[in-house]
C-alpha cells in the first residue's frame, strides 16, 4: 500500500485500502485533535476576514512589495 503522512503528528502511516479519498490523519486521536484545532481557531479566523471572504492586508504593502518585486 501507500504511505502516507499524517496532517496533525507527521508521522508515517500506511494507507490500508485504495478505494476512496486518502485519509489525512493516522489515527482517531489526531482527527480529533484537528477538529479542536479547527473549532478553537475558527473564531479568530473570523475576525480577520473582510466582508468578501479575503484576508485583510495593506494596499500600501502589497503595491510596495509589487513595485520591488517587478522592478517597474
Amino acid at each position: 500500500m501507500t504511505t502516507l503522512y499524517c496532517a496533525c503528528c507527521g508521522r508515517p502511516f500506511i494507507r490500508t485500502s485504495a478505494r476512496g479519498p486518502a485519509p489525512r490523519y493516522c489515527s482517531q486521536d489526531c482527527r480529533l485533535q484537528m477538529a479542536v484545532r479547527r473549532r478553537a481557531w475558527a473564531p479568530r479566523m473570523e475576525t480577520d476576514r473582510t466582508d468578501n471572504g479575503r484576508m485583510e492586508t495593506s494596499r500600501t504593502d502589497a503595491a510596495a512589495w509589487r513595485h520591488r518585486a517587478f522592478g517597474s
